[in-house]
């Protein structure tokens, strides 16, 4: 009992440090940095005394409201103000003494501090606390996982998909799932290296609809029978309380039959399931909010999935051709039931075919799964629940074999990388229009001998059209809301490519990466790998022609880095994000280069 009760607490402990450094990383990047109110290397006099002594530097973040401050011990700062935290936050109020604070007392603060400008909001706190529950549960059935044997790396795949403990490391609520009962998360959450069936009911064909290649093969391969229907264990209380789902029923027109058929693995998406004999990924629809979105399949998105799978067939062809190595998994079928013969209720319509809209995402072949053996890039460049980033262990096993210095293979493995992402992603959208979303959980990298070779993009969902190259008749028959939710003016483009794959993706990819480097060159590694990036810029537009926005890259322009705490502190939909821009590493260096 003792053991048990130290466990749960070592948990807790755990899941509260993630929580604080994911909230003060954003305050950090959207708020305290951008208005001058962090002191990233603080030497004053007005420290707390639980942090006089320890490694690190103090950063003292201050307040628009006087008196108020933030004080906090750090081993790392990267160049766009990421931090590594080596202690509590220490709160400071007027006319009080500091105080050491845990994850709900420093969430609290914060968001009273931001109150004056956007309201107290009740619902991120509950969020936040919502997300560090989840967190500290799945900490315990991940160790739990590991000790009855269930952490296979015969699959790197899946490996990777259910190995991420922590989430977005740069948004305030990484885990939560609002809205279901904890037990229900931890059933079907791919942390807790799960598998499940789906709930599935029987239906009158009639009532399918199919966008794209028919699967009717991969329906009955899972449930083992013809003309079943499944959706997630999610959804099922709010379908069987849908008015029109339940008519349908007591005419005849489905029936529904619990959880059956062949279980599936979730990957990182959690919605998302996978199994290694199946062609496709199946992304379903759940009403639950997952960082700043509740993952339902719109209507209009399971058309424009397919429809962006039809147009940009030649794109990616192209793509392929000119970066080898770069891949998109494509979205070539989409259904849903459609319930308008049995009644009219517009509401209950749309309900019924959001909640079983799915998507078909094509798989990676067998073959290359076992040759390449992809991982998400979410996993590599992340820690474990012991603090290990996978990344460094890929770098060590490929110093083992091709010798040198880690500094050395971290550059040579990190060009290799960089380029094919970039390459592929800069052509697909100054070439082409096509907005990708390259950020860490969409990405997946294949490896020959240790170096990645391969690299996938997923989900067309997040996929764009720039406007101007994509004008109403190149469209065909979509529908008016489809297109709408295709456009995007280029400059918005750019903040989204730039974001994902720069901001998000790379320079996570650098912190992991610098993180196991001695101290005293951790600075250097990190702007040599920034100087990569420079390189791959220069590079691309003596291939393909220049670009205004890579020389704006080259030469100091600010890089857009997208504001999740801001997103979720305004409530704003997803696509209603907006950007703080970052100093950018790259320029200066580049400047000075051509100085000379």
């Amino acid at each position: 009992m003792y053991q048990q009760a130290m466990r749960e607490q070592w948990f807790d402990g755990l899941a509260q440090q993630q929580a604080i450094a994911c909230w003060l990383n954003c305050y950090l990047r959207e708020f305290a940095l951008p208005r001058g109110q962090a002191e990233m290397d603080y030497r004053g006099h007005n420290v707390p005394v639980g942090l006089l002594q320890g490694g690190g530097r103090l950063v003292r973040i201050r307040f628009a409201q006087p008196g108020y401050l933030l004080c906090v011990r750090v081993g790392r700062v990267s160049q766009l103000g990421r931090c590594d935290y080596r202690s509590a936050p220490y709160l400071k109020s007027p006319g009080e003494s500091w105080r050491a604070a845990d994850a709900h007392a420093t969430t609290h603060f914060l968001l009273d501090r931001l109150a004056p400008e956007c309201g107290f909001n009740a619902e991120l706190l509950a969020q936040s606390a919502n997300s560090l529950s989840i967190t500290r549960e799945l900490l315990g059935l991940a160790e739990q996982a590991e000790e009855r044997g269930l952490v296979s790396t015969s699959d790197a795949l899946i490996h990777a998909e259910q190995s991420m403990i922590w989430g977005h490391a740069m948004h305030p609520t990484p885990k939560s799932r609002e809205g279901v009962d904890l037990q229900e998360v931890l059933a079907c959450s791919p942390e807790a290296r799960i598998a499940f069936p789906l709930y599935w009911f029987r239906i009158d064909p009639r009532l399918l609809r199919t966008y794209g290649h028919d699967t009717h093969a991969t329906l009955t391969r899972i449930s083992g029978e013809p003309n079943l229907y499944p959706c997630h264990p999610w959804e099922v209380d709010r379908l069987l309380a849908n008015p029109l789902l339940r008519k349908a029923h007591a005419l005849g027109w489905i029936e529904p039959l619990g959880m059956l058929g062949t279980a599936l693995l979730p990957t990182s998406s959690v919605r998302t399931m996978y199994h290694p004999e199946l062609d496709y990924f199946l992304k379903l629809s759940i009403h639950v909010r997952l960082t700043n979105c509740v993952r339902k399949n719109a209507w209009y998105e399971l058309e424009s999935a397919v429809a962006l799978t039809q147009l940009l067939n030649p794109v990616w062809s192209d793509v392929r051709t000119h970066v080898p190595g770069f891949e998109v998994l494509v979205e070539p079928a989409a259904t849903t039931l459609d319930f308008s013969p049995v009644g009219d209720d517009a509401a209950a319509l749309c309900e019924l075919t959001e909640s079983f809209g799915m998507l078909y995402r094509d798989n990676v072949p067998a073959l290359q799964r076992e040759r390449y053996r992809p991982q998400v890039a979410g996993a590599l460049f992340a820690t474990d629940r012991h603090g290990i980033s996978a990344c460094q262990d890929i770098l060590h096993r490929y110093i083992a074999s091709h010798g040198g210095s880690y500094a050395h293979a971290v550059e040579s493995w990190f060009e290799a990388y960089a380029s094919l992402l970039l390459d592929g992603v800069w052509l697909a959208f100054f070439k082409h229009g096509a907005v990708l979303e390259p950020h860490l959980q969409n990405t997946m990298i294949g490896f020959d001998r240790g170096l990645p070779v391969r690299v996938w993009v997923r989900d067309l969902e997040g996929t764009k059209l720039v406007q101007e190259l994509w004008p109403e008749q190149r469209l065909g028959e979509l529908s008016e809301r489809a297109r709408a939710s295709l456009h995007y003016p280029q400059d918005l483009g750019w903040k989204r490519v730039a974001y994902c794959a720069l901001v998000n993706n790379l320079a996570e990819a650098i912190f992991h990466l610098c993180a196991a480097d001695n101290a005293p060159r951790q600075h250097g590694l990190e702007a040599r790998l920034w100087e990569i990036i420079a390189q791959i810029a220069q590079r691309w537009q003596q291939r393909f022609g220049q670009q205004p926005l890579l020389q704006g890259l080259l030469h100091g322009k600010a890089i857009p880095s997208k504001n999740n705490l801001r997103t979720r502190l305004f409530k704003r939909a997803d696509r209603d994000s907006d950007y703080t821009d970052l100093p950018n590493p790259i320029g200066s260096r580049t400047a000075a280069r051509e100085a000379t």
